[in-house]
């Protein structure tokens, strides 16, 4: 019942922070997190209040996987008619999204993906995942976008909003660092091109990373977790080489290379085969890497802070 109670508190905060808001303009941010659709998953049985509802095979499914999708939607709903109720949407930015691709290794208790590879893994199925972006009269009702984003560009977006100029260049501790966020306004009010046009993709240790994207083109290193959604627990891979609880294998000498708008499911290396080869694309490849890397000395990685296990 966690998540029925949860949306119950976060209700009735947002009532609170809407009054303020009307008697003095004073904004104010929420971060709404789930526990649904974390393995275990359980759906609710609405035994704690009268209000609550059983979800207990309440999607086609009937897995507790996909009953708590419709639980997960149901308090998701509460929220959007709660801010209609408060007439708050029109100055009320909402984001839905998850902070990593499907733990297919934990299936059926687990998302499903299109895409190769699964959590922990430097494929599209490790860190590709849906975002759903409202705010009636500013975001344009049904635009879809295919640019390069992420979850840490949120925090140079909200900044931006909240008219900061200058991003943090140290943390709490007077330390240097990245910040490693860029302003995606644009790209949710449709107004100019998008500033990103690369995105590293890391694993738990990784520092160099175990794939790049530059525009439209991918290079892989990393093969962790490779078989995810095209050779599932019946192809002979078992359940740890599905995810972040397989090793870590690296290619020999060159990446794959892939066209995530031809091939999404990164199927079809391009790096050396016939007229479709691609080897001039490392150039803009290794640049990217150099940079990120020349950063390291200016800002060197802070010590692992994870219990995971390192090698020997």
């Amino acid at each position: 019942e966690l998540d029925l109670v949860l949306t119950d508190s976060a209700i009735s905060q947002m009532k609170d922070y809407a009054k303020q808001y009307k008697s003095d303009n004073t904004p104010f941010f929420m971060s709404i997190n789930f526990g649904k659709n974390h393995q275990p998953n359980l759906p609710a049985q609405g035994t704690l209040c009268e209000s609550h509802n059983n979800f207990t095979h309440s999607s086609l499914a009937k897995s507790k996987y996909a009953d708590c999708v419709v639980e997960m939607d149901y308090n998701v709903g509460r929220i959007m008619d709660t801010i209609r109720d408060l007439e708050i949407e029109e100055n009320t930015f909402v984001i839905y999204t998850v902070d990593n691709g499907a733990w297919q290794d934990v299936h059926p208790d687990s998302g499903y993906t299109p895409f190769r590879g699964t959590k922990g893994s430097d494929r599209e199925g490790g860190s590709r995942v849906p975002a759903i972006a409202w705010w009636p009269g500013k975001i344009r009702a049904g635009s879809d976008s295919h640019d390069i984003v992420g979850g840490l560009d949120l925090l140079a977006t909200f900044a931006s909003w909240a008219g900061i100029k200058k991003l943090p260049r140290k943390d709490r501790g007077d330390e240097p660092i990245i910040f490693d966020s860029i302003d995606m306004s644009n790209v949710l009010f449709e107004c100019g091109k998008p500033k990103r046009n690369r995105w590293f993709y890391f694993t738990e240790t990784e520092l160099a990373p175990g794939a790049v994207r530059i525009g439209k083109f991918k290079a892989v290193y990393n093969l962790r977790g490779d078989n995810g959604a095209i050779g599932g627990s019946d192809n002979g891979g078992g359940a740890p080489e599905l995810g972040w609880r397989g090793q870590n294998k690296y290619v020999a000498t060159v990446p794959a290379l892939y066209d995530l708008w031809q091939d999404p499911q990164e199927r079809y290396d391009l790096f050396m085969n016939s007229f479709t080869e691609k080897t001039w694309t490392m150039i803009f490849f290794n640049n990217a890497i150099n940079e990120l890397l020349e950063t390291y000395k200016k800002y060197p990685p802070r010590p692992i802070q994870s219990e995971t296990y390192n090698g020997p």
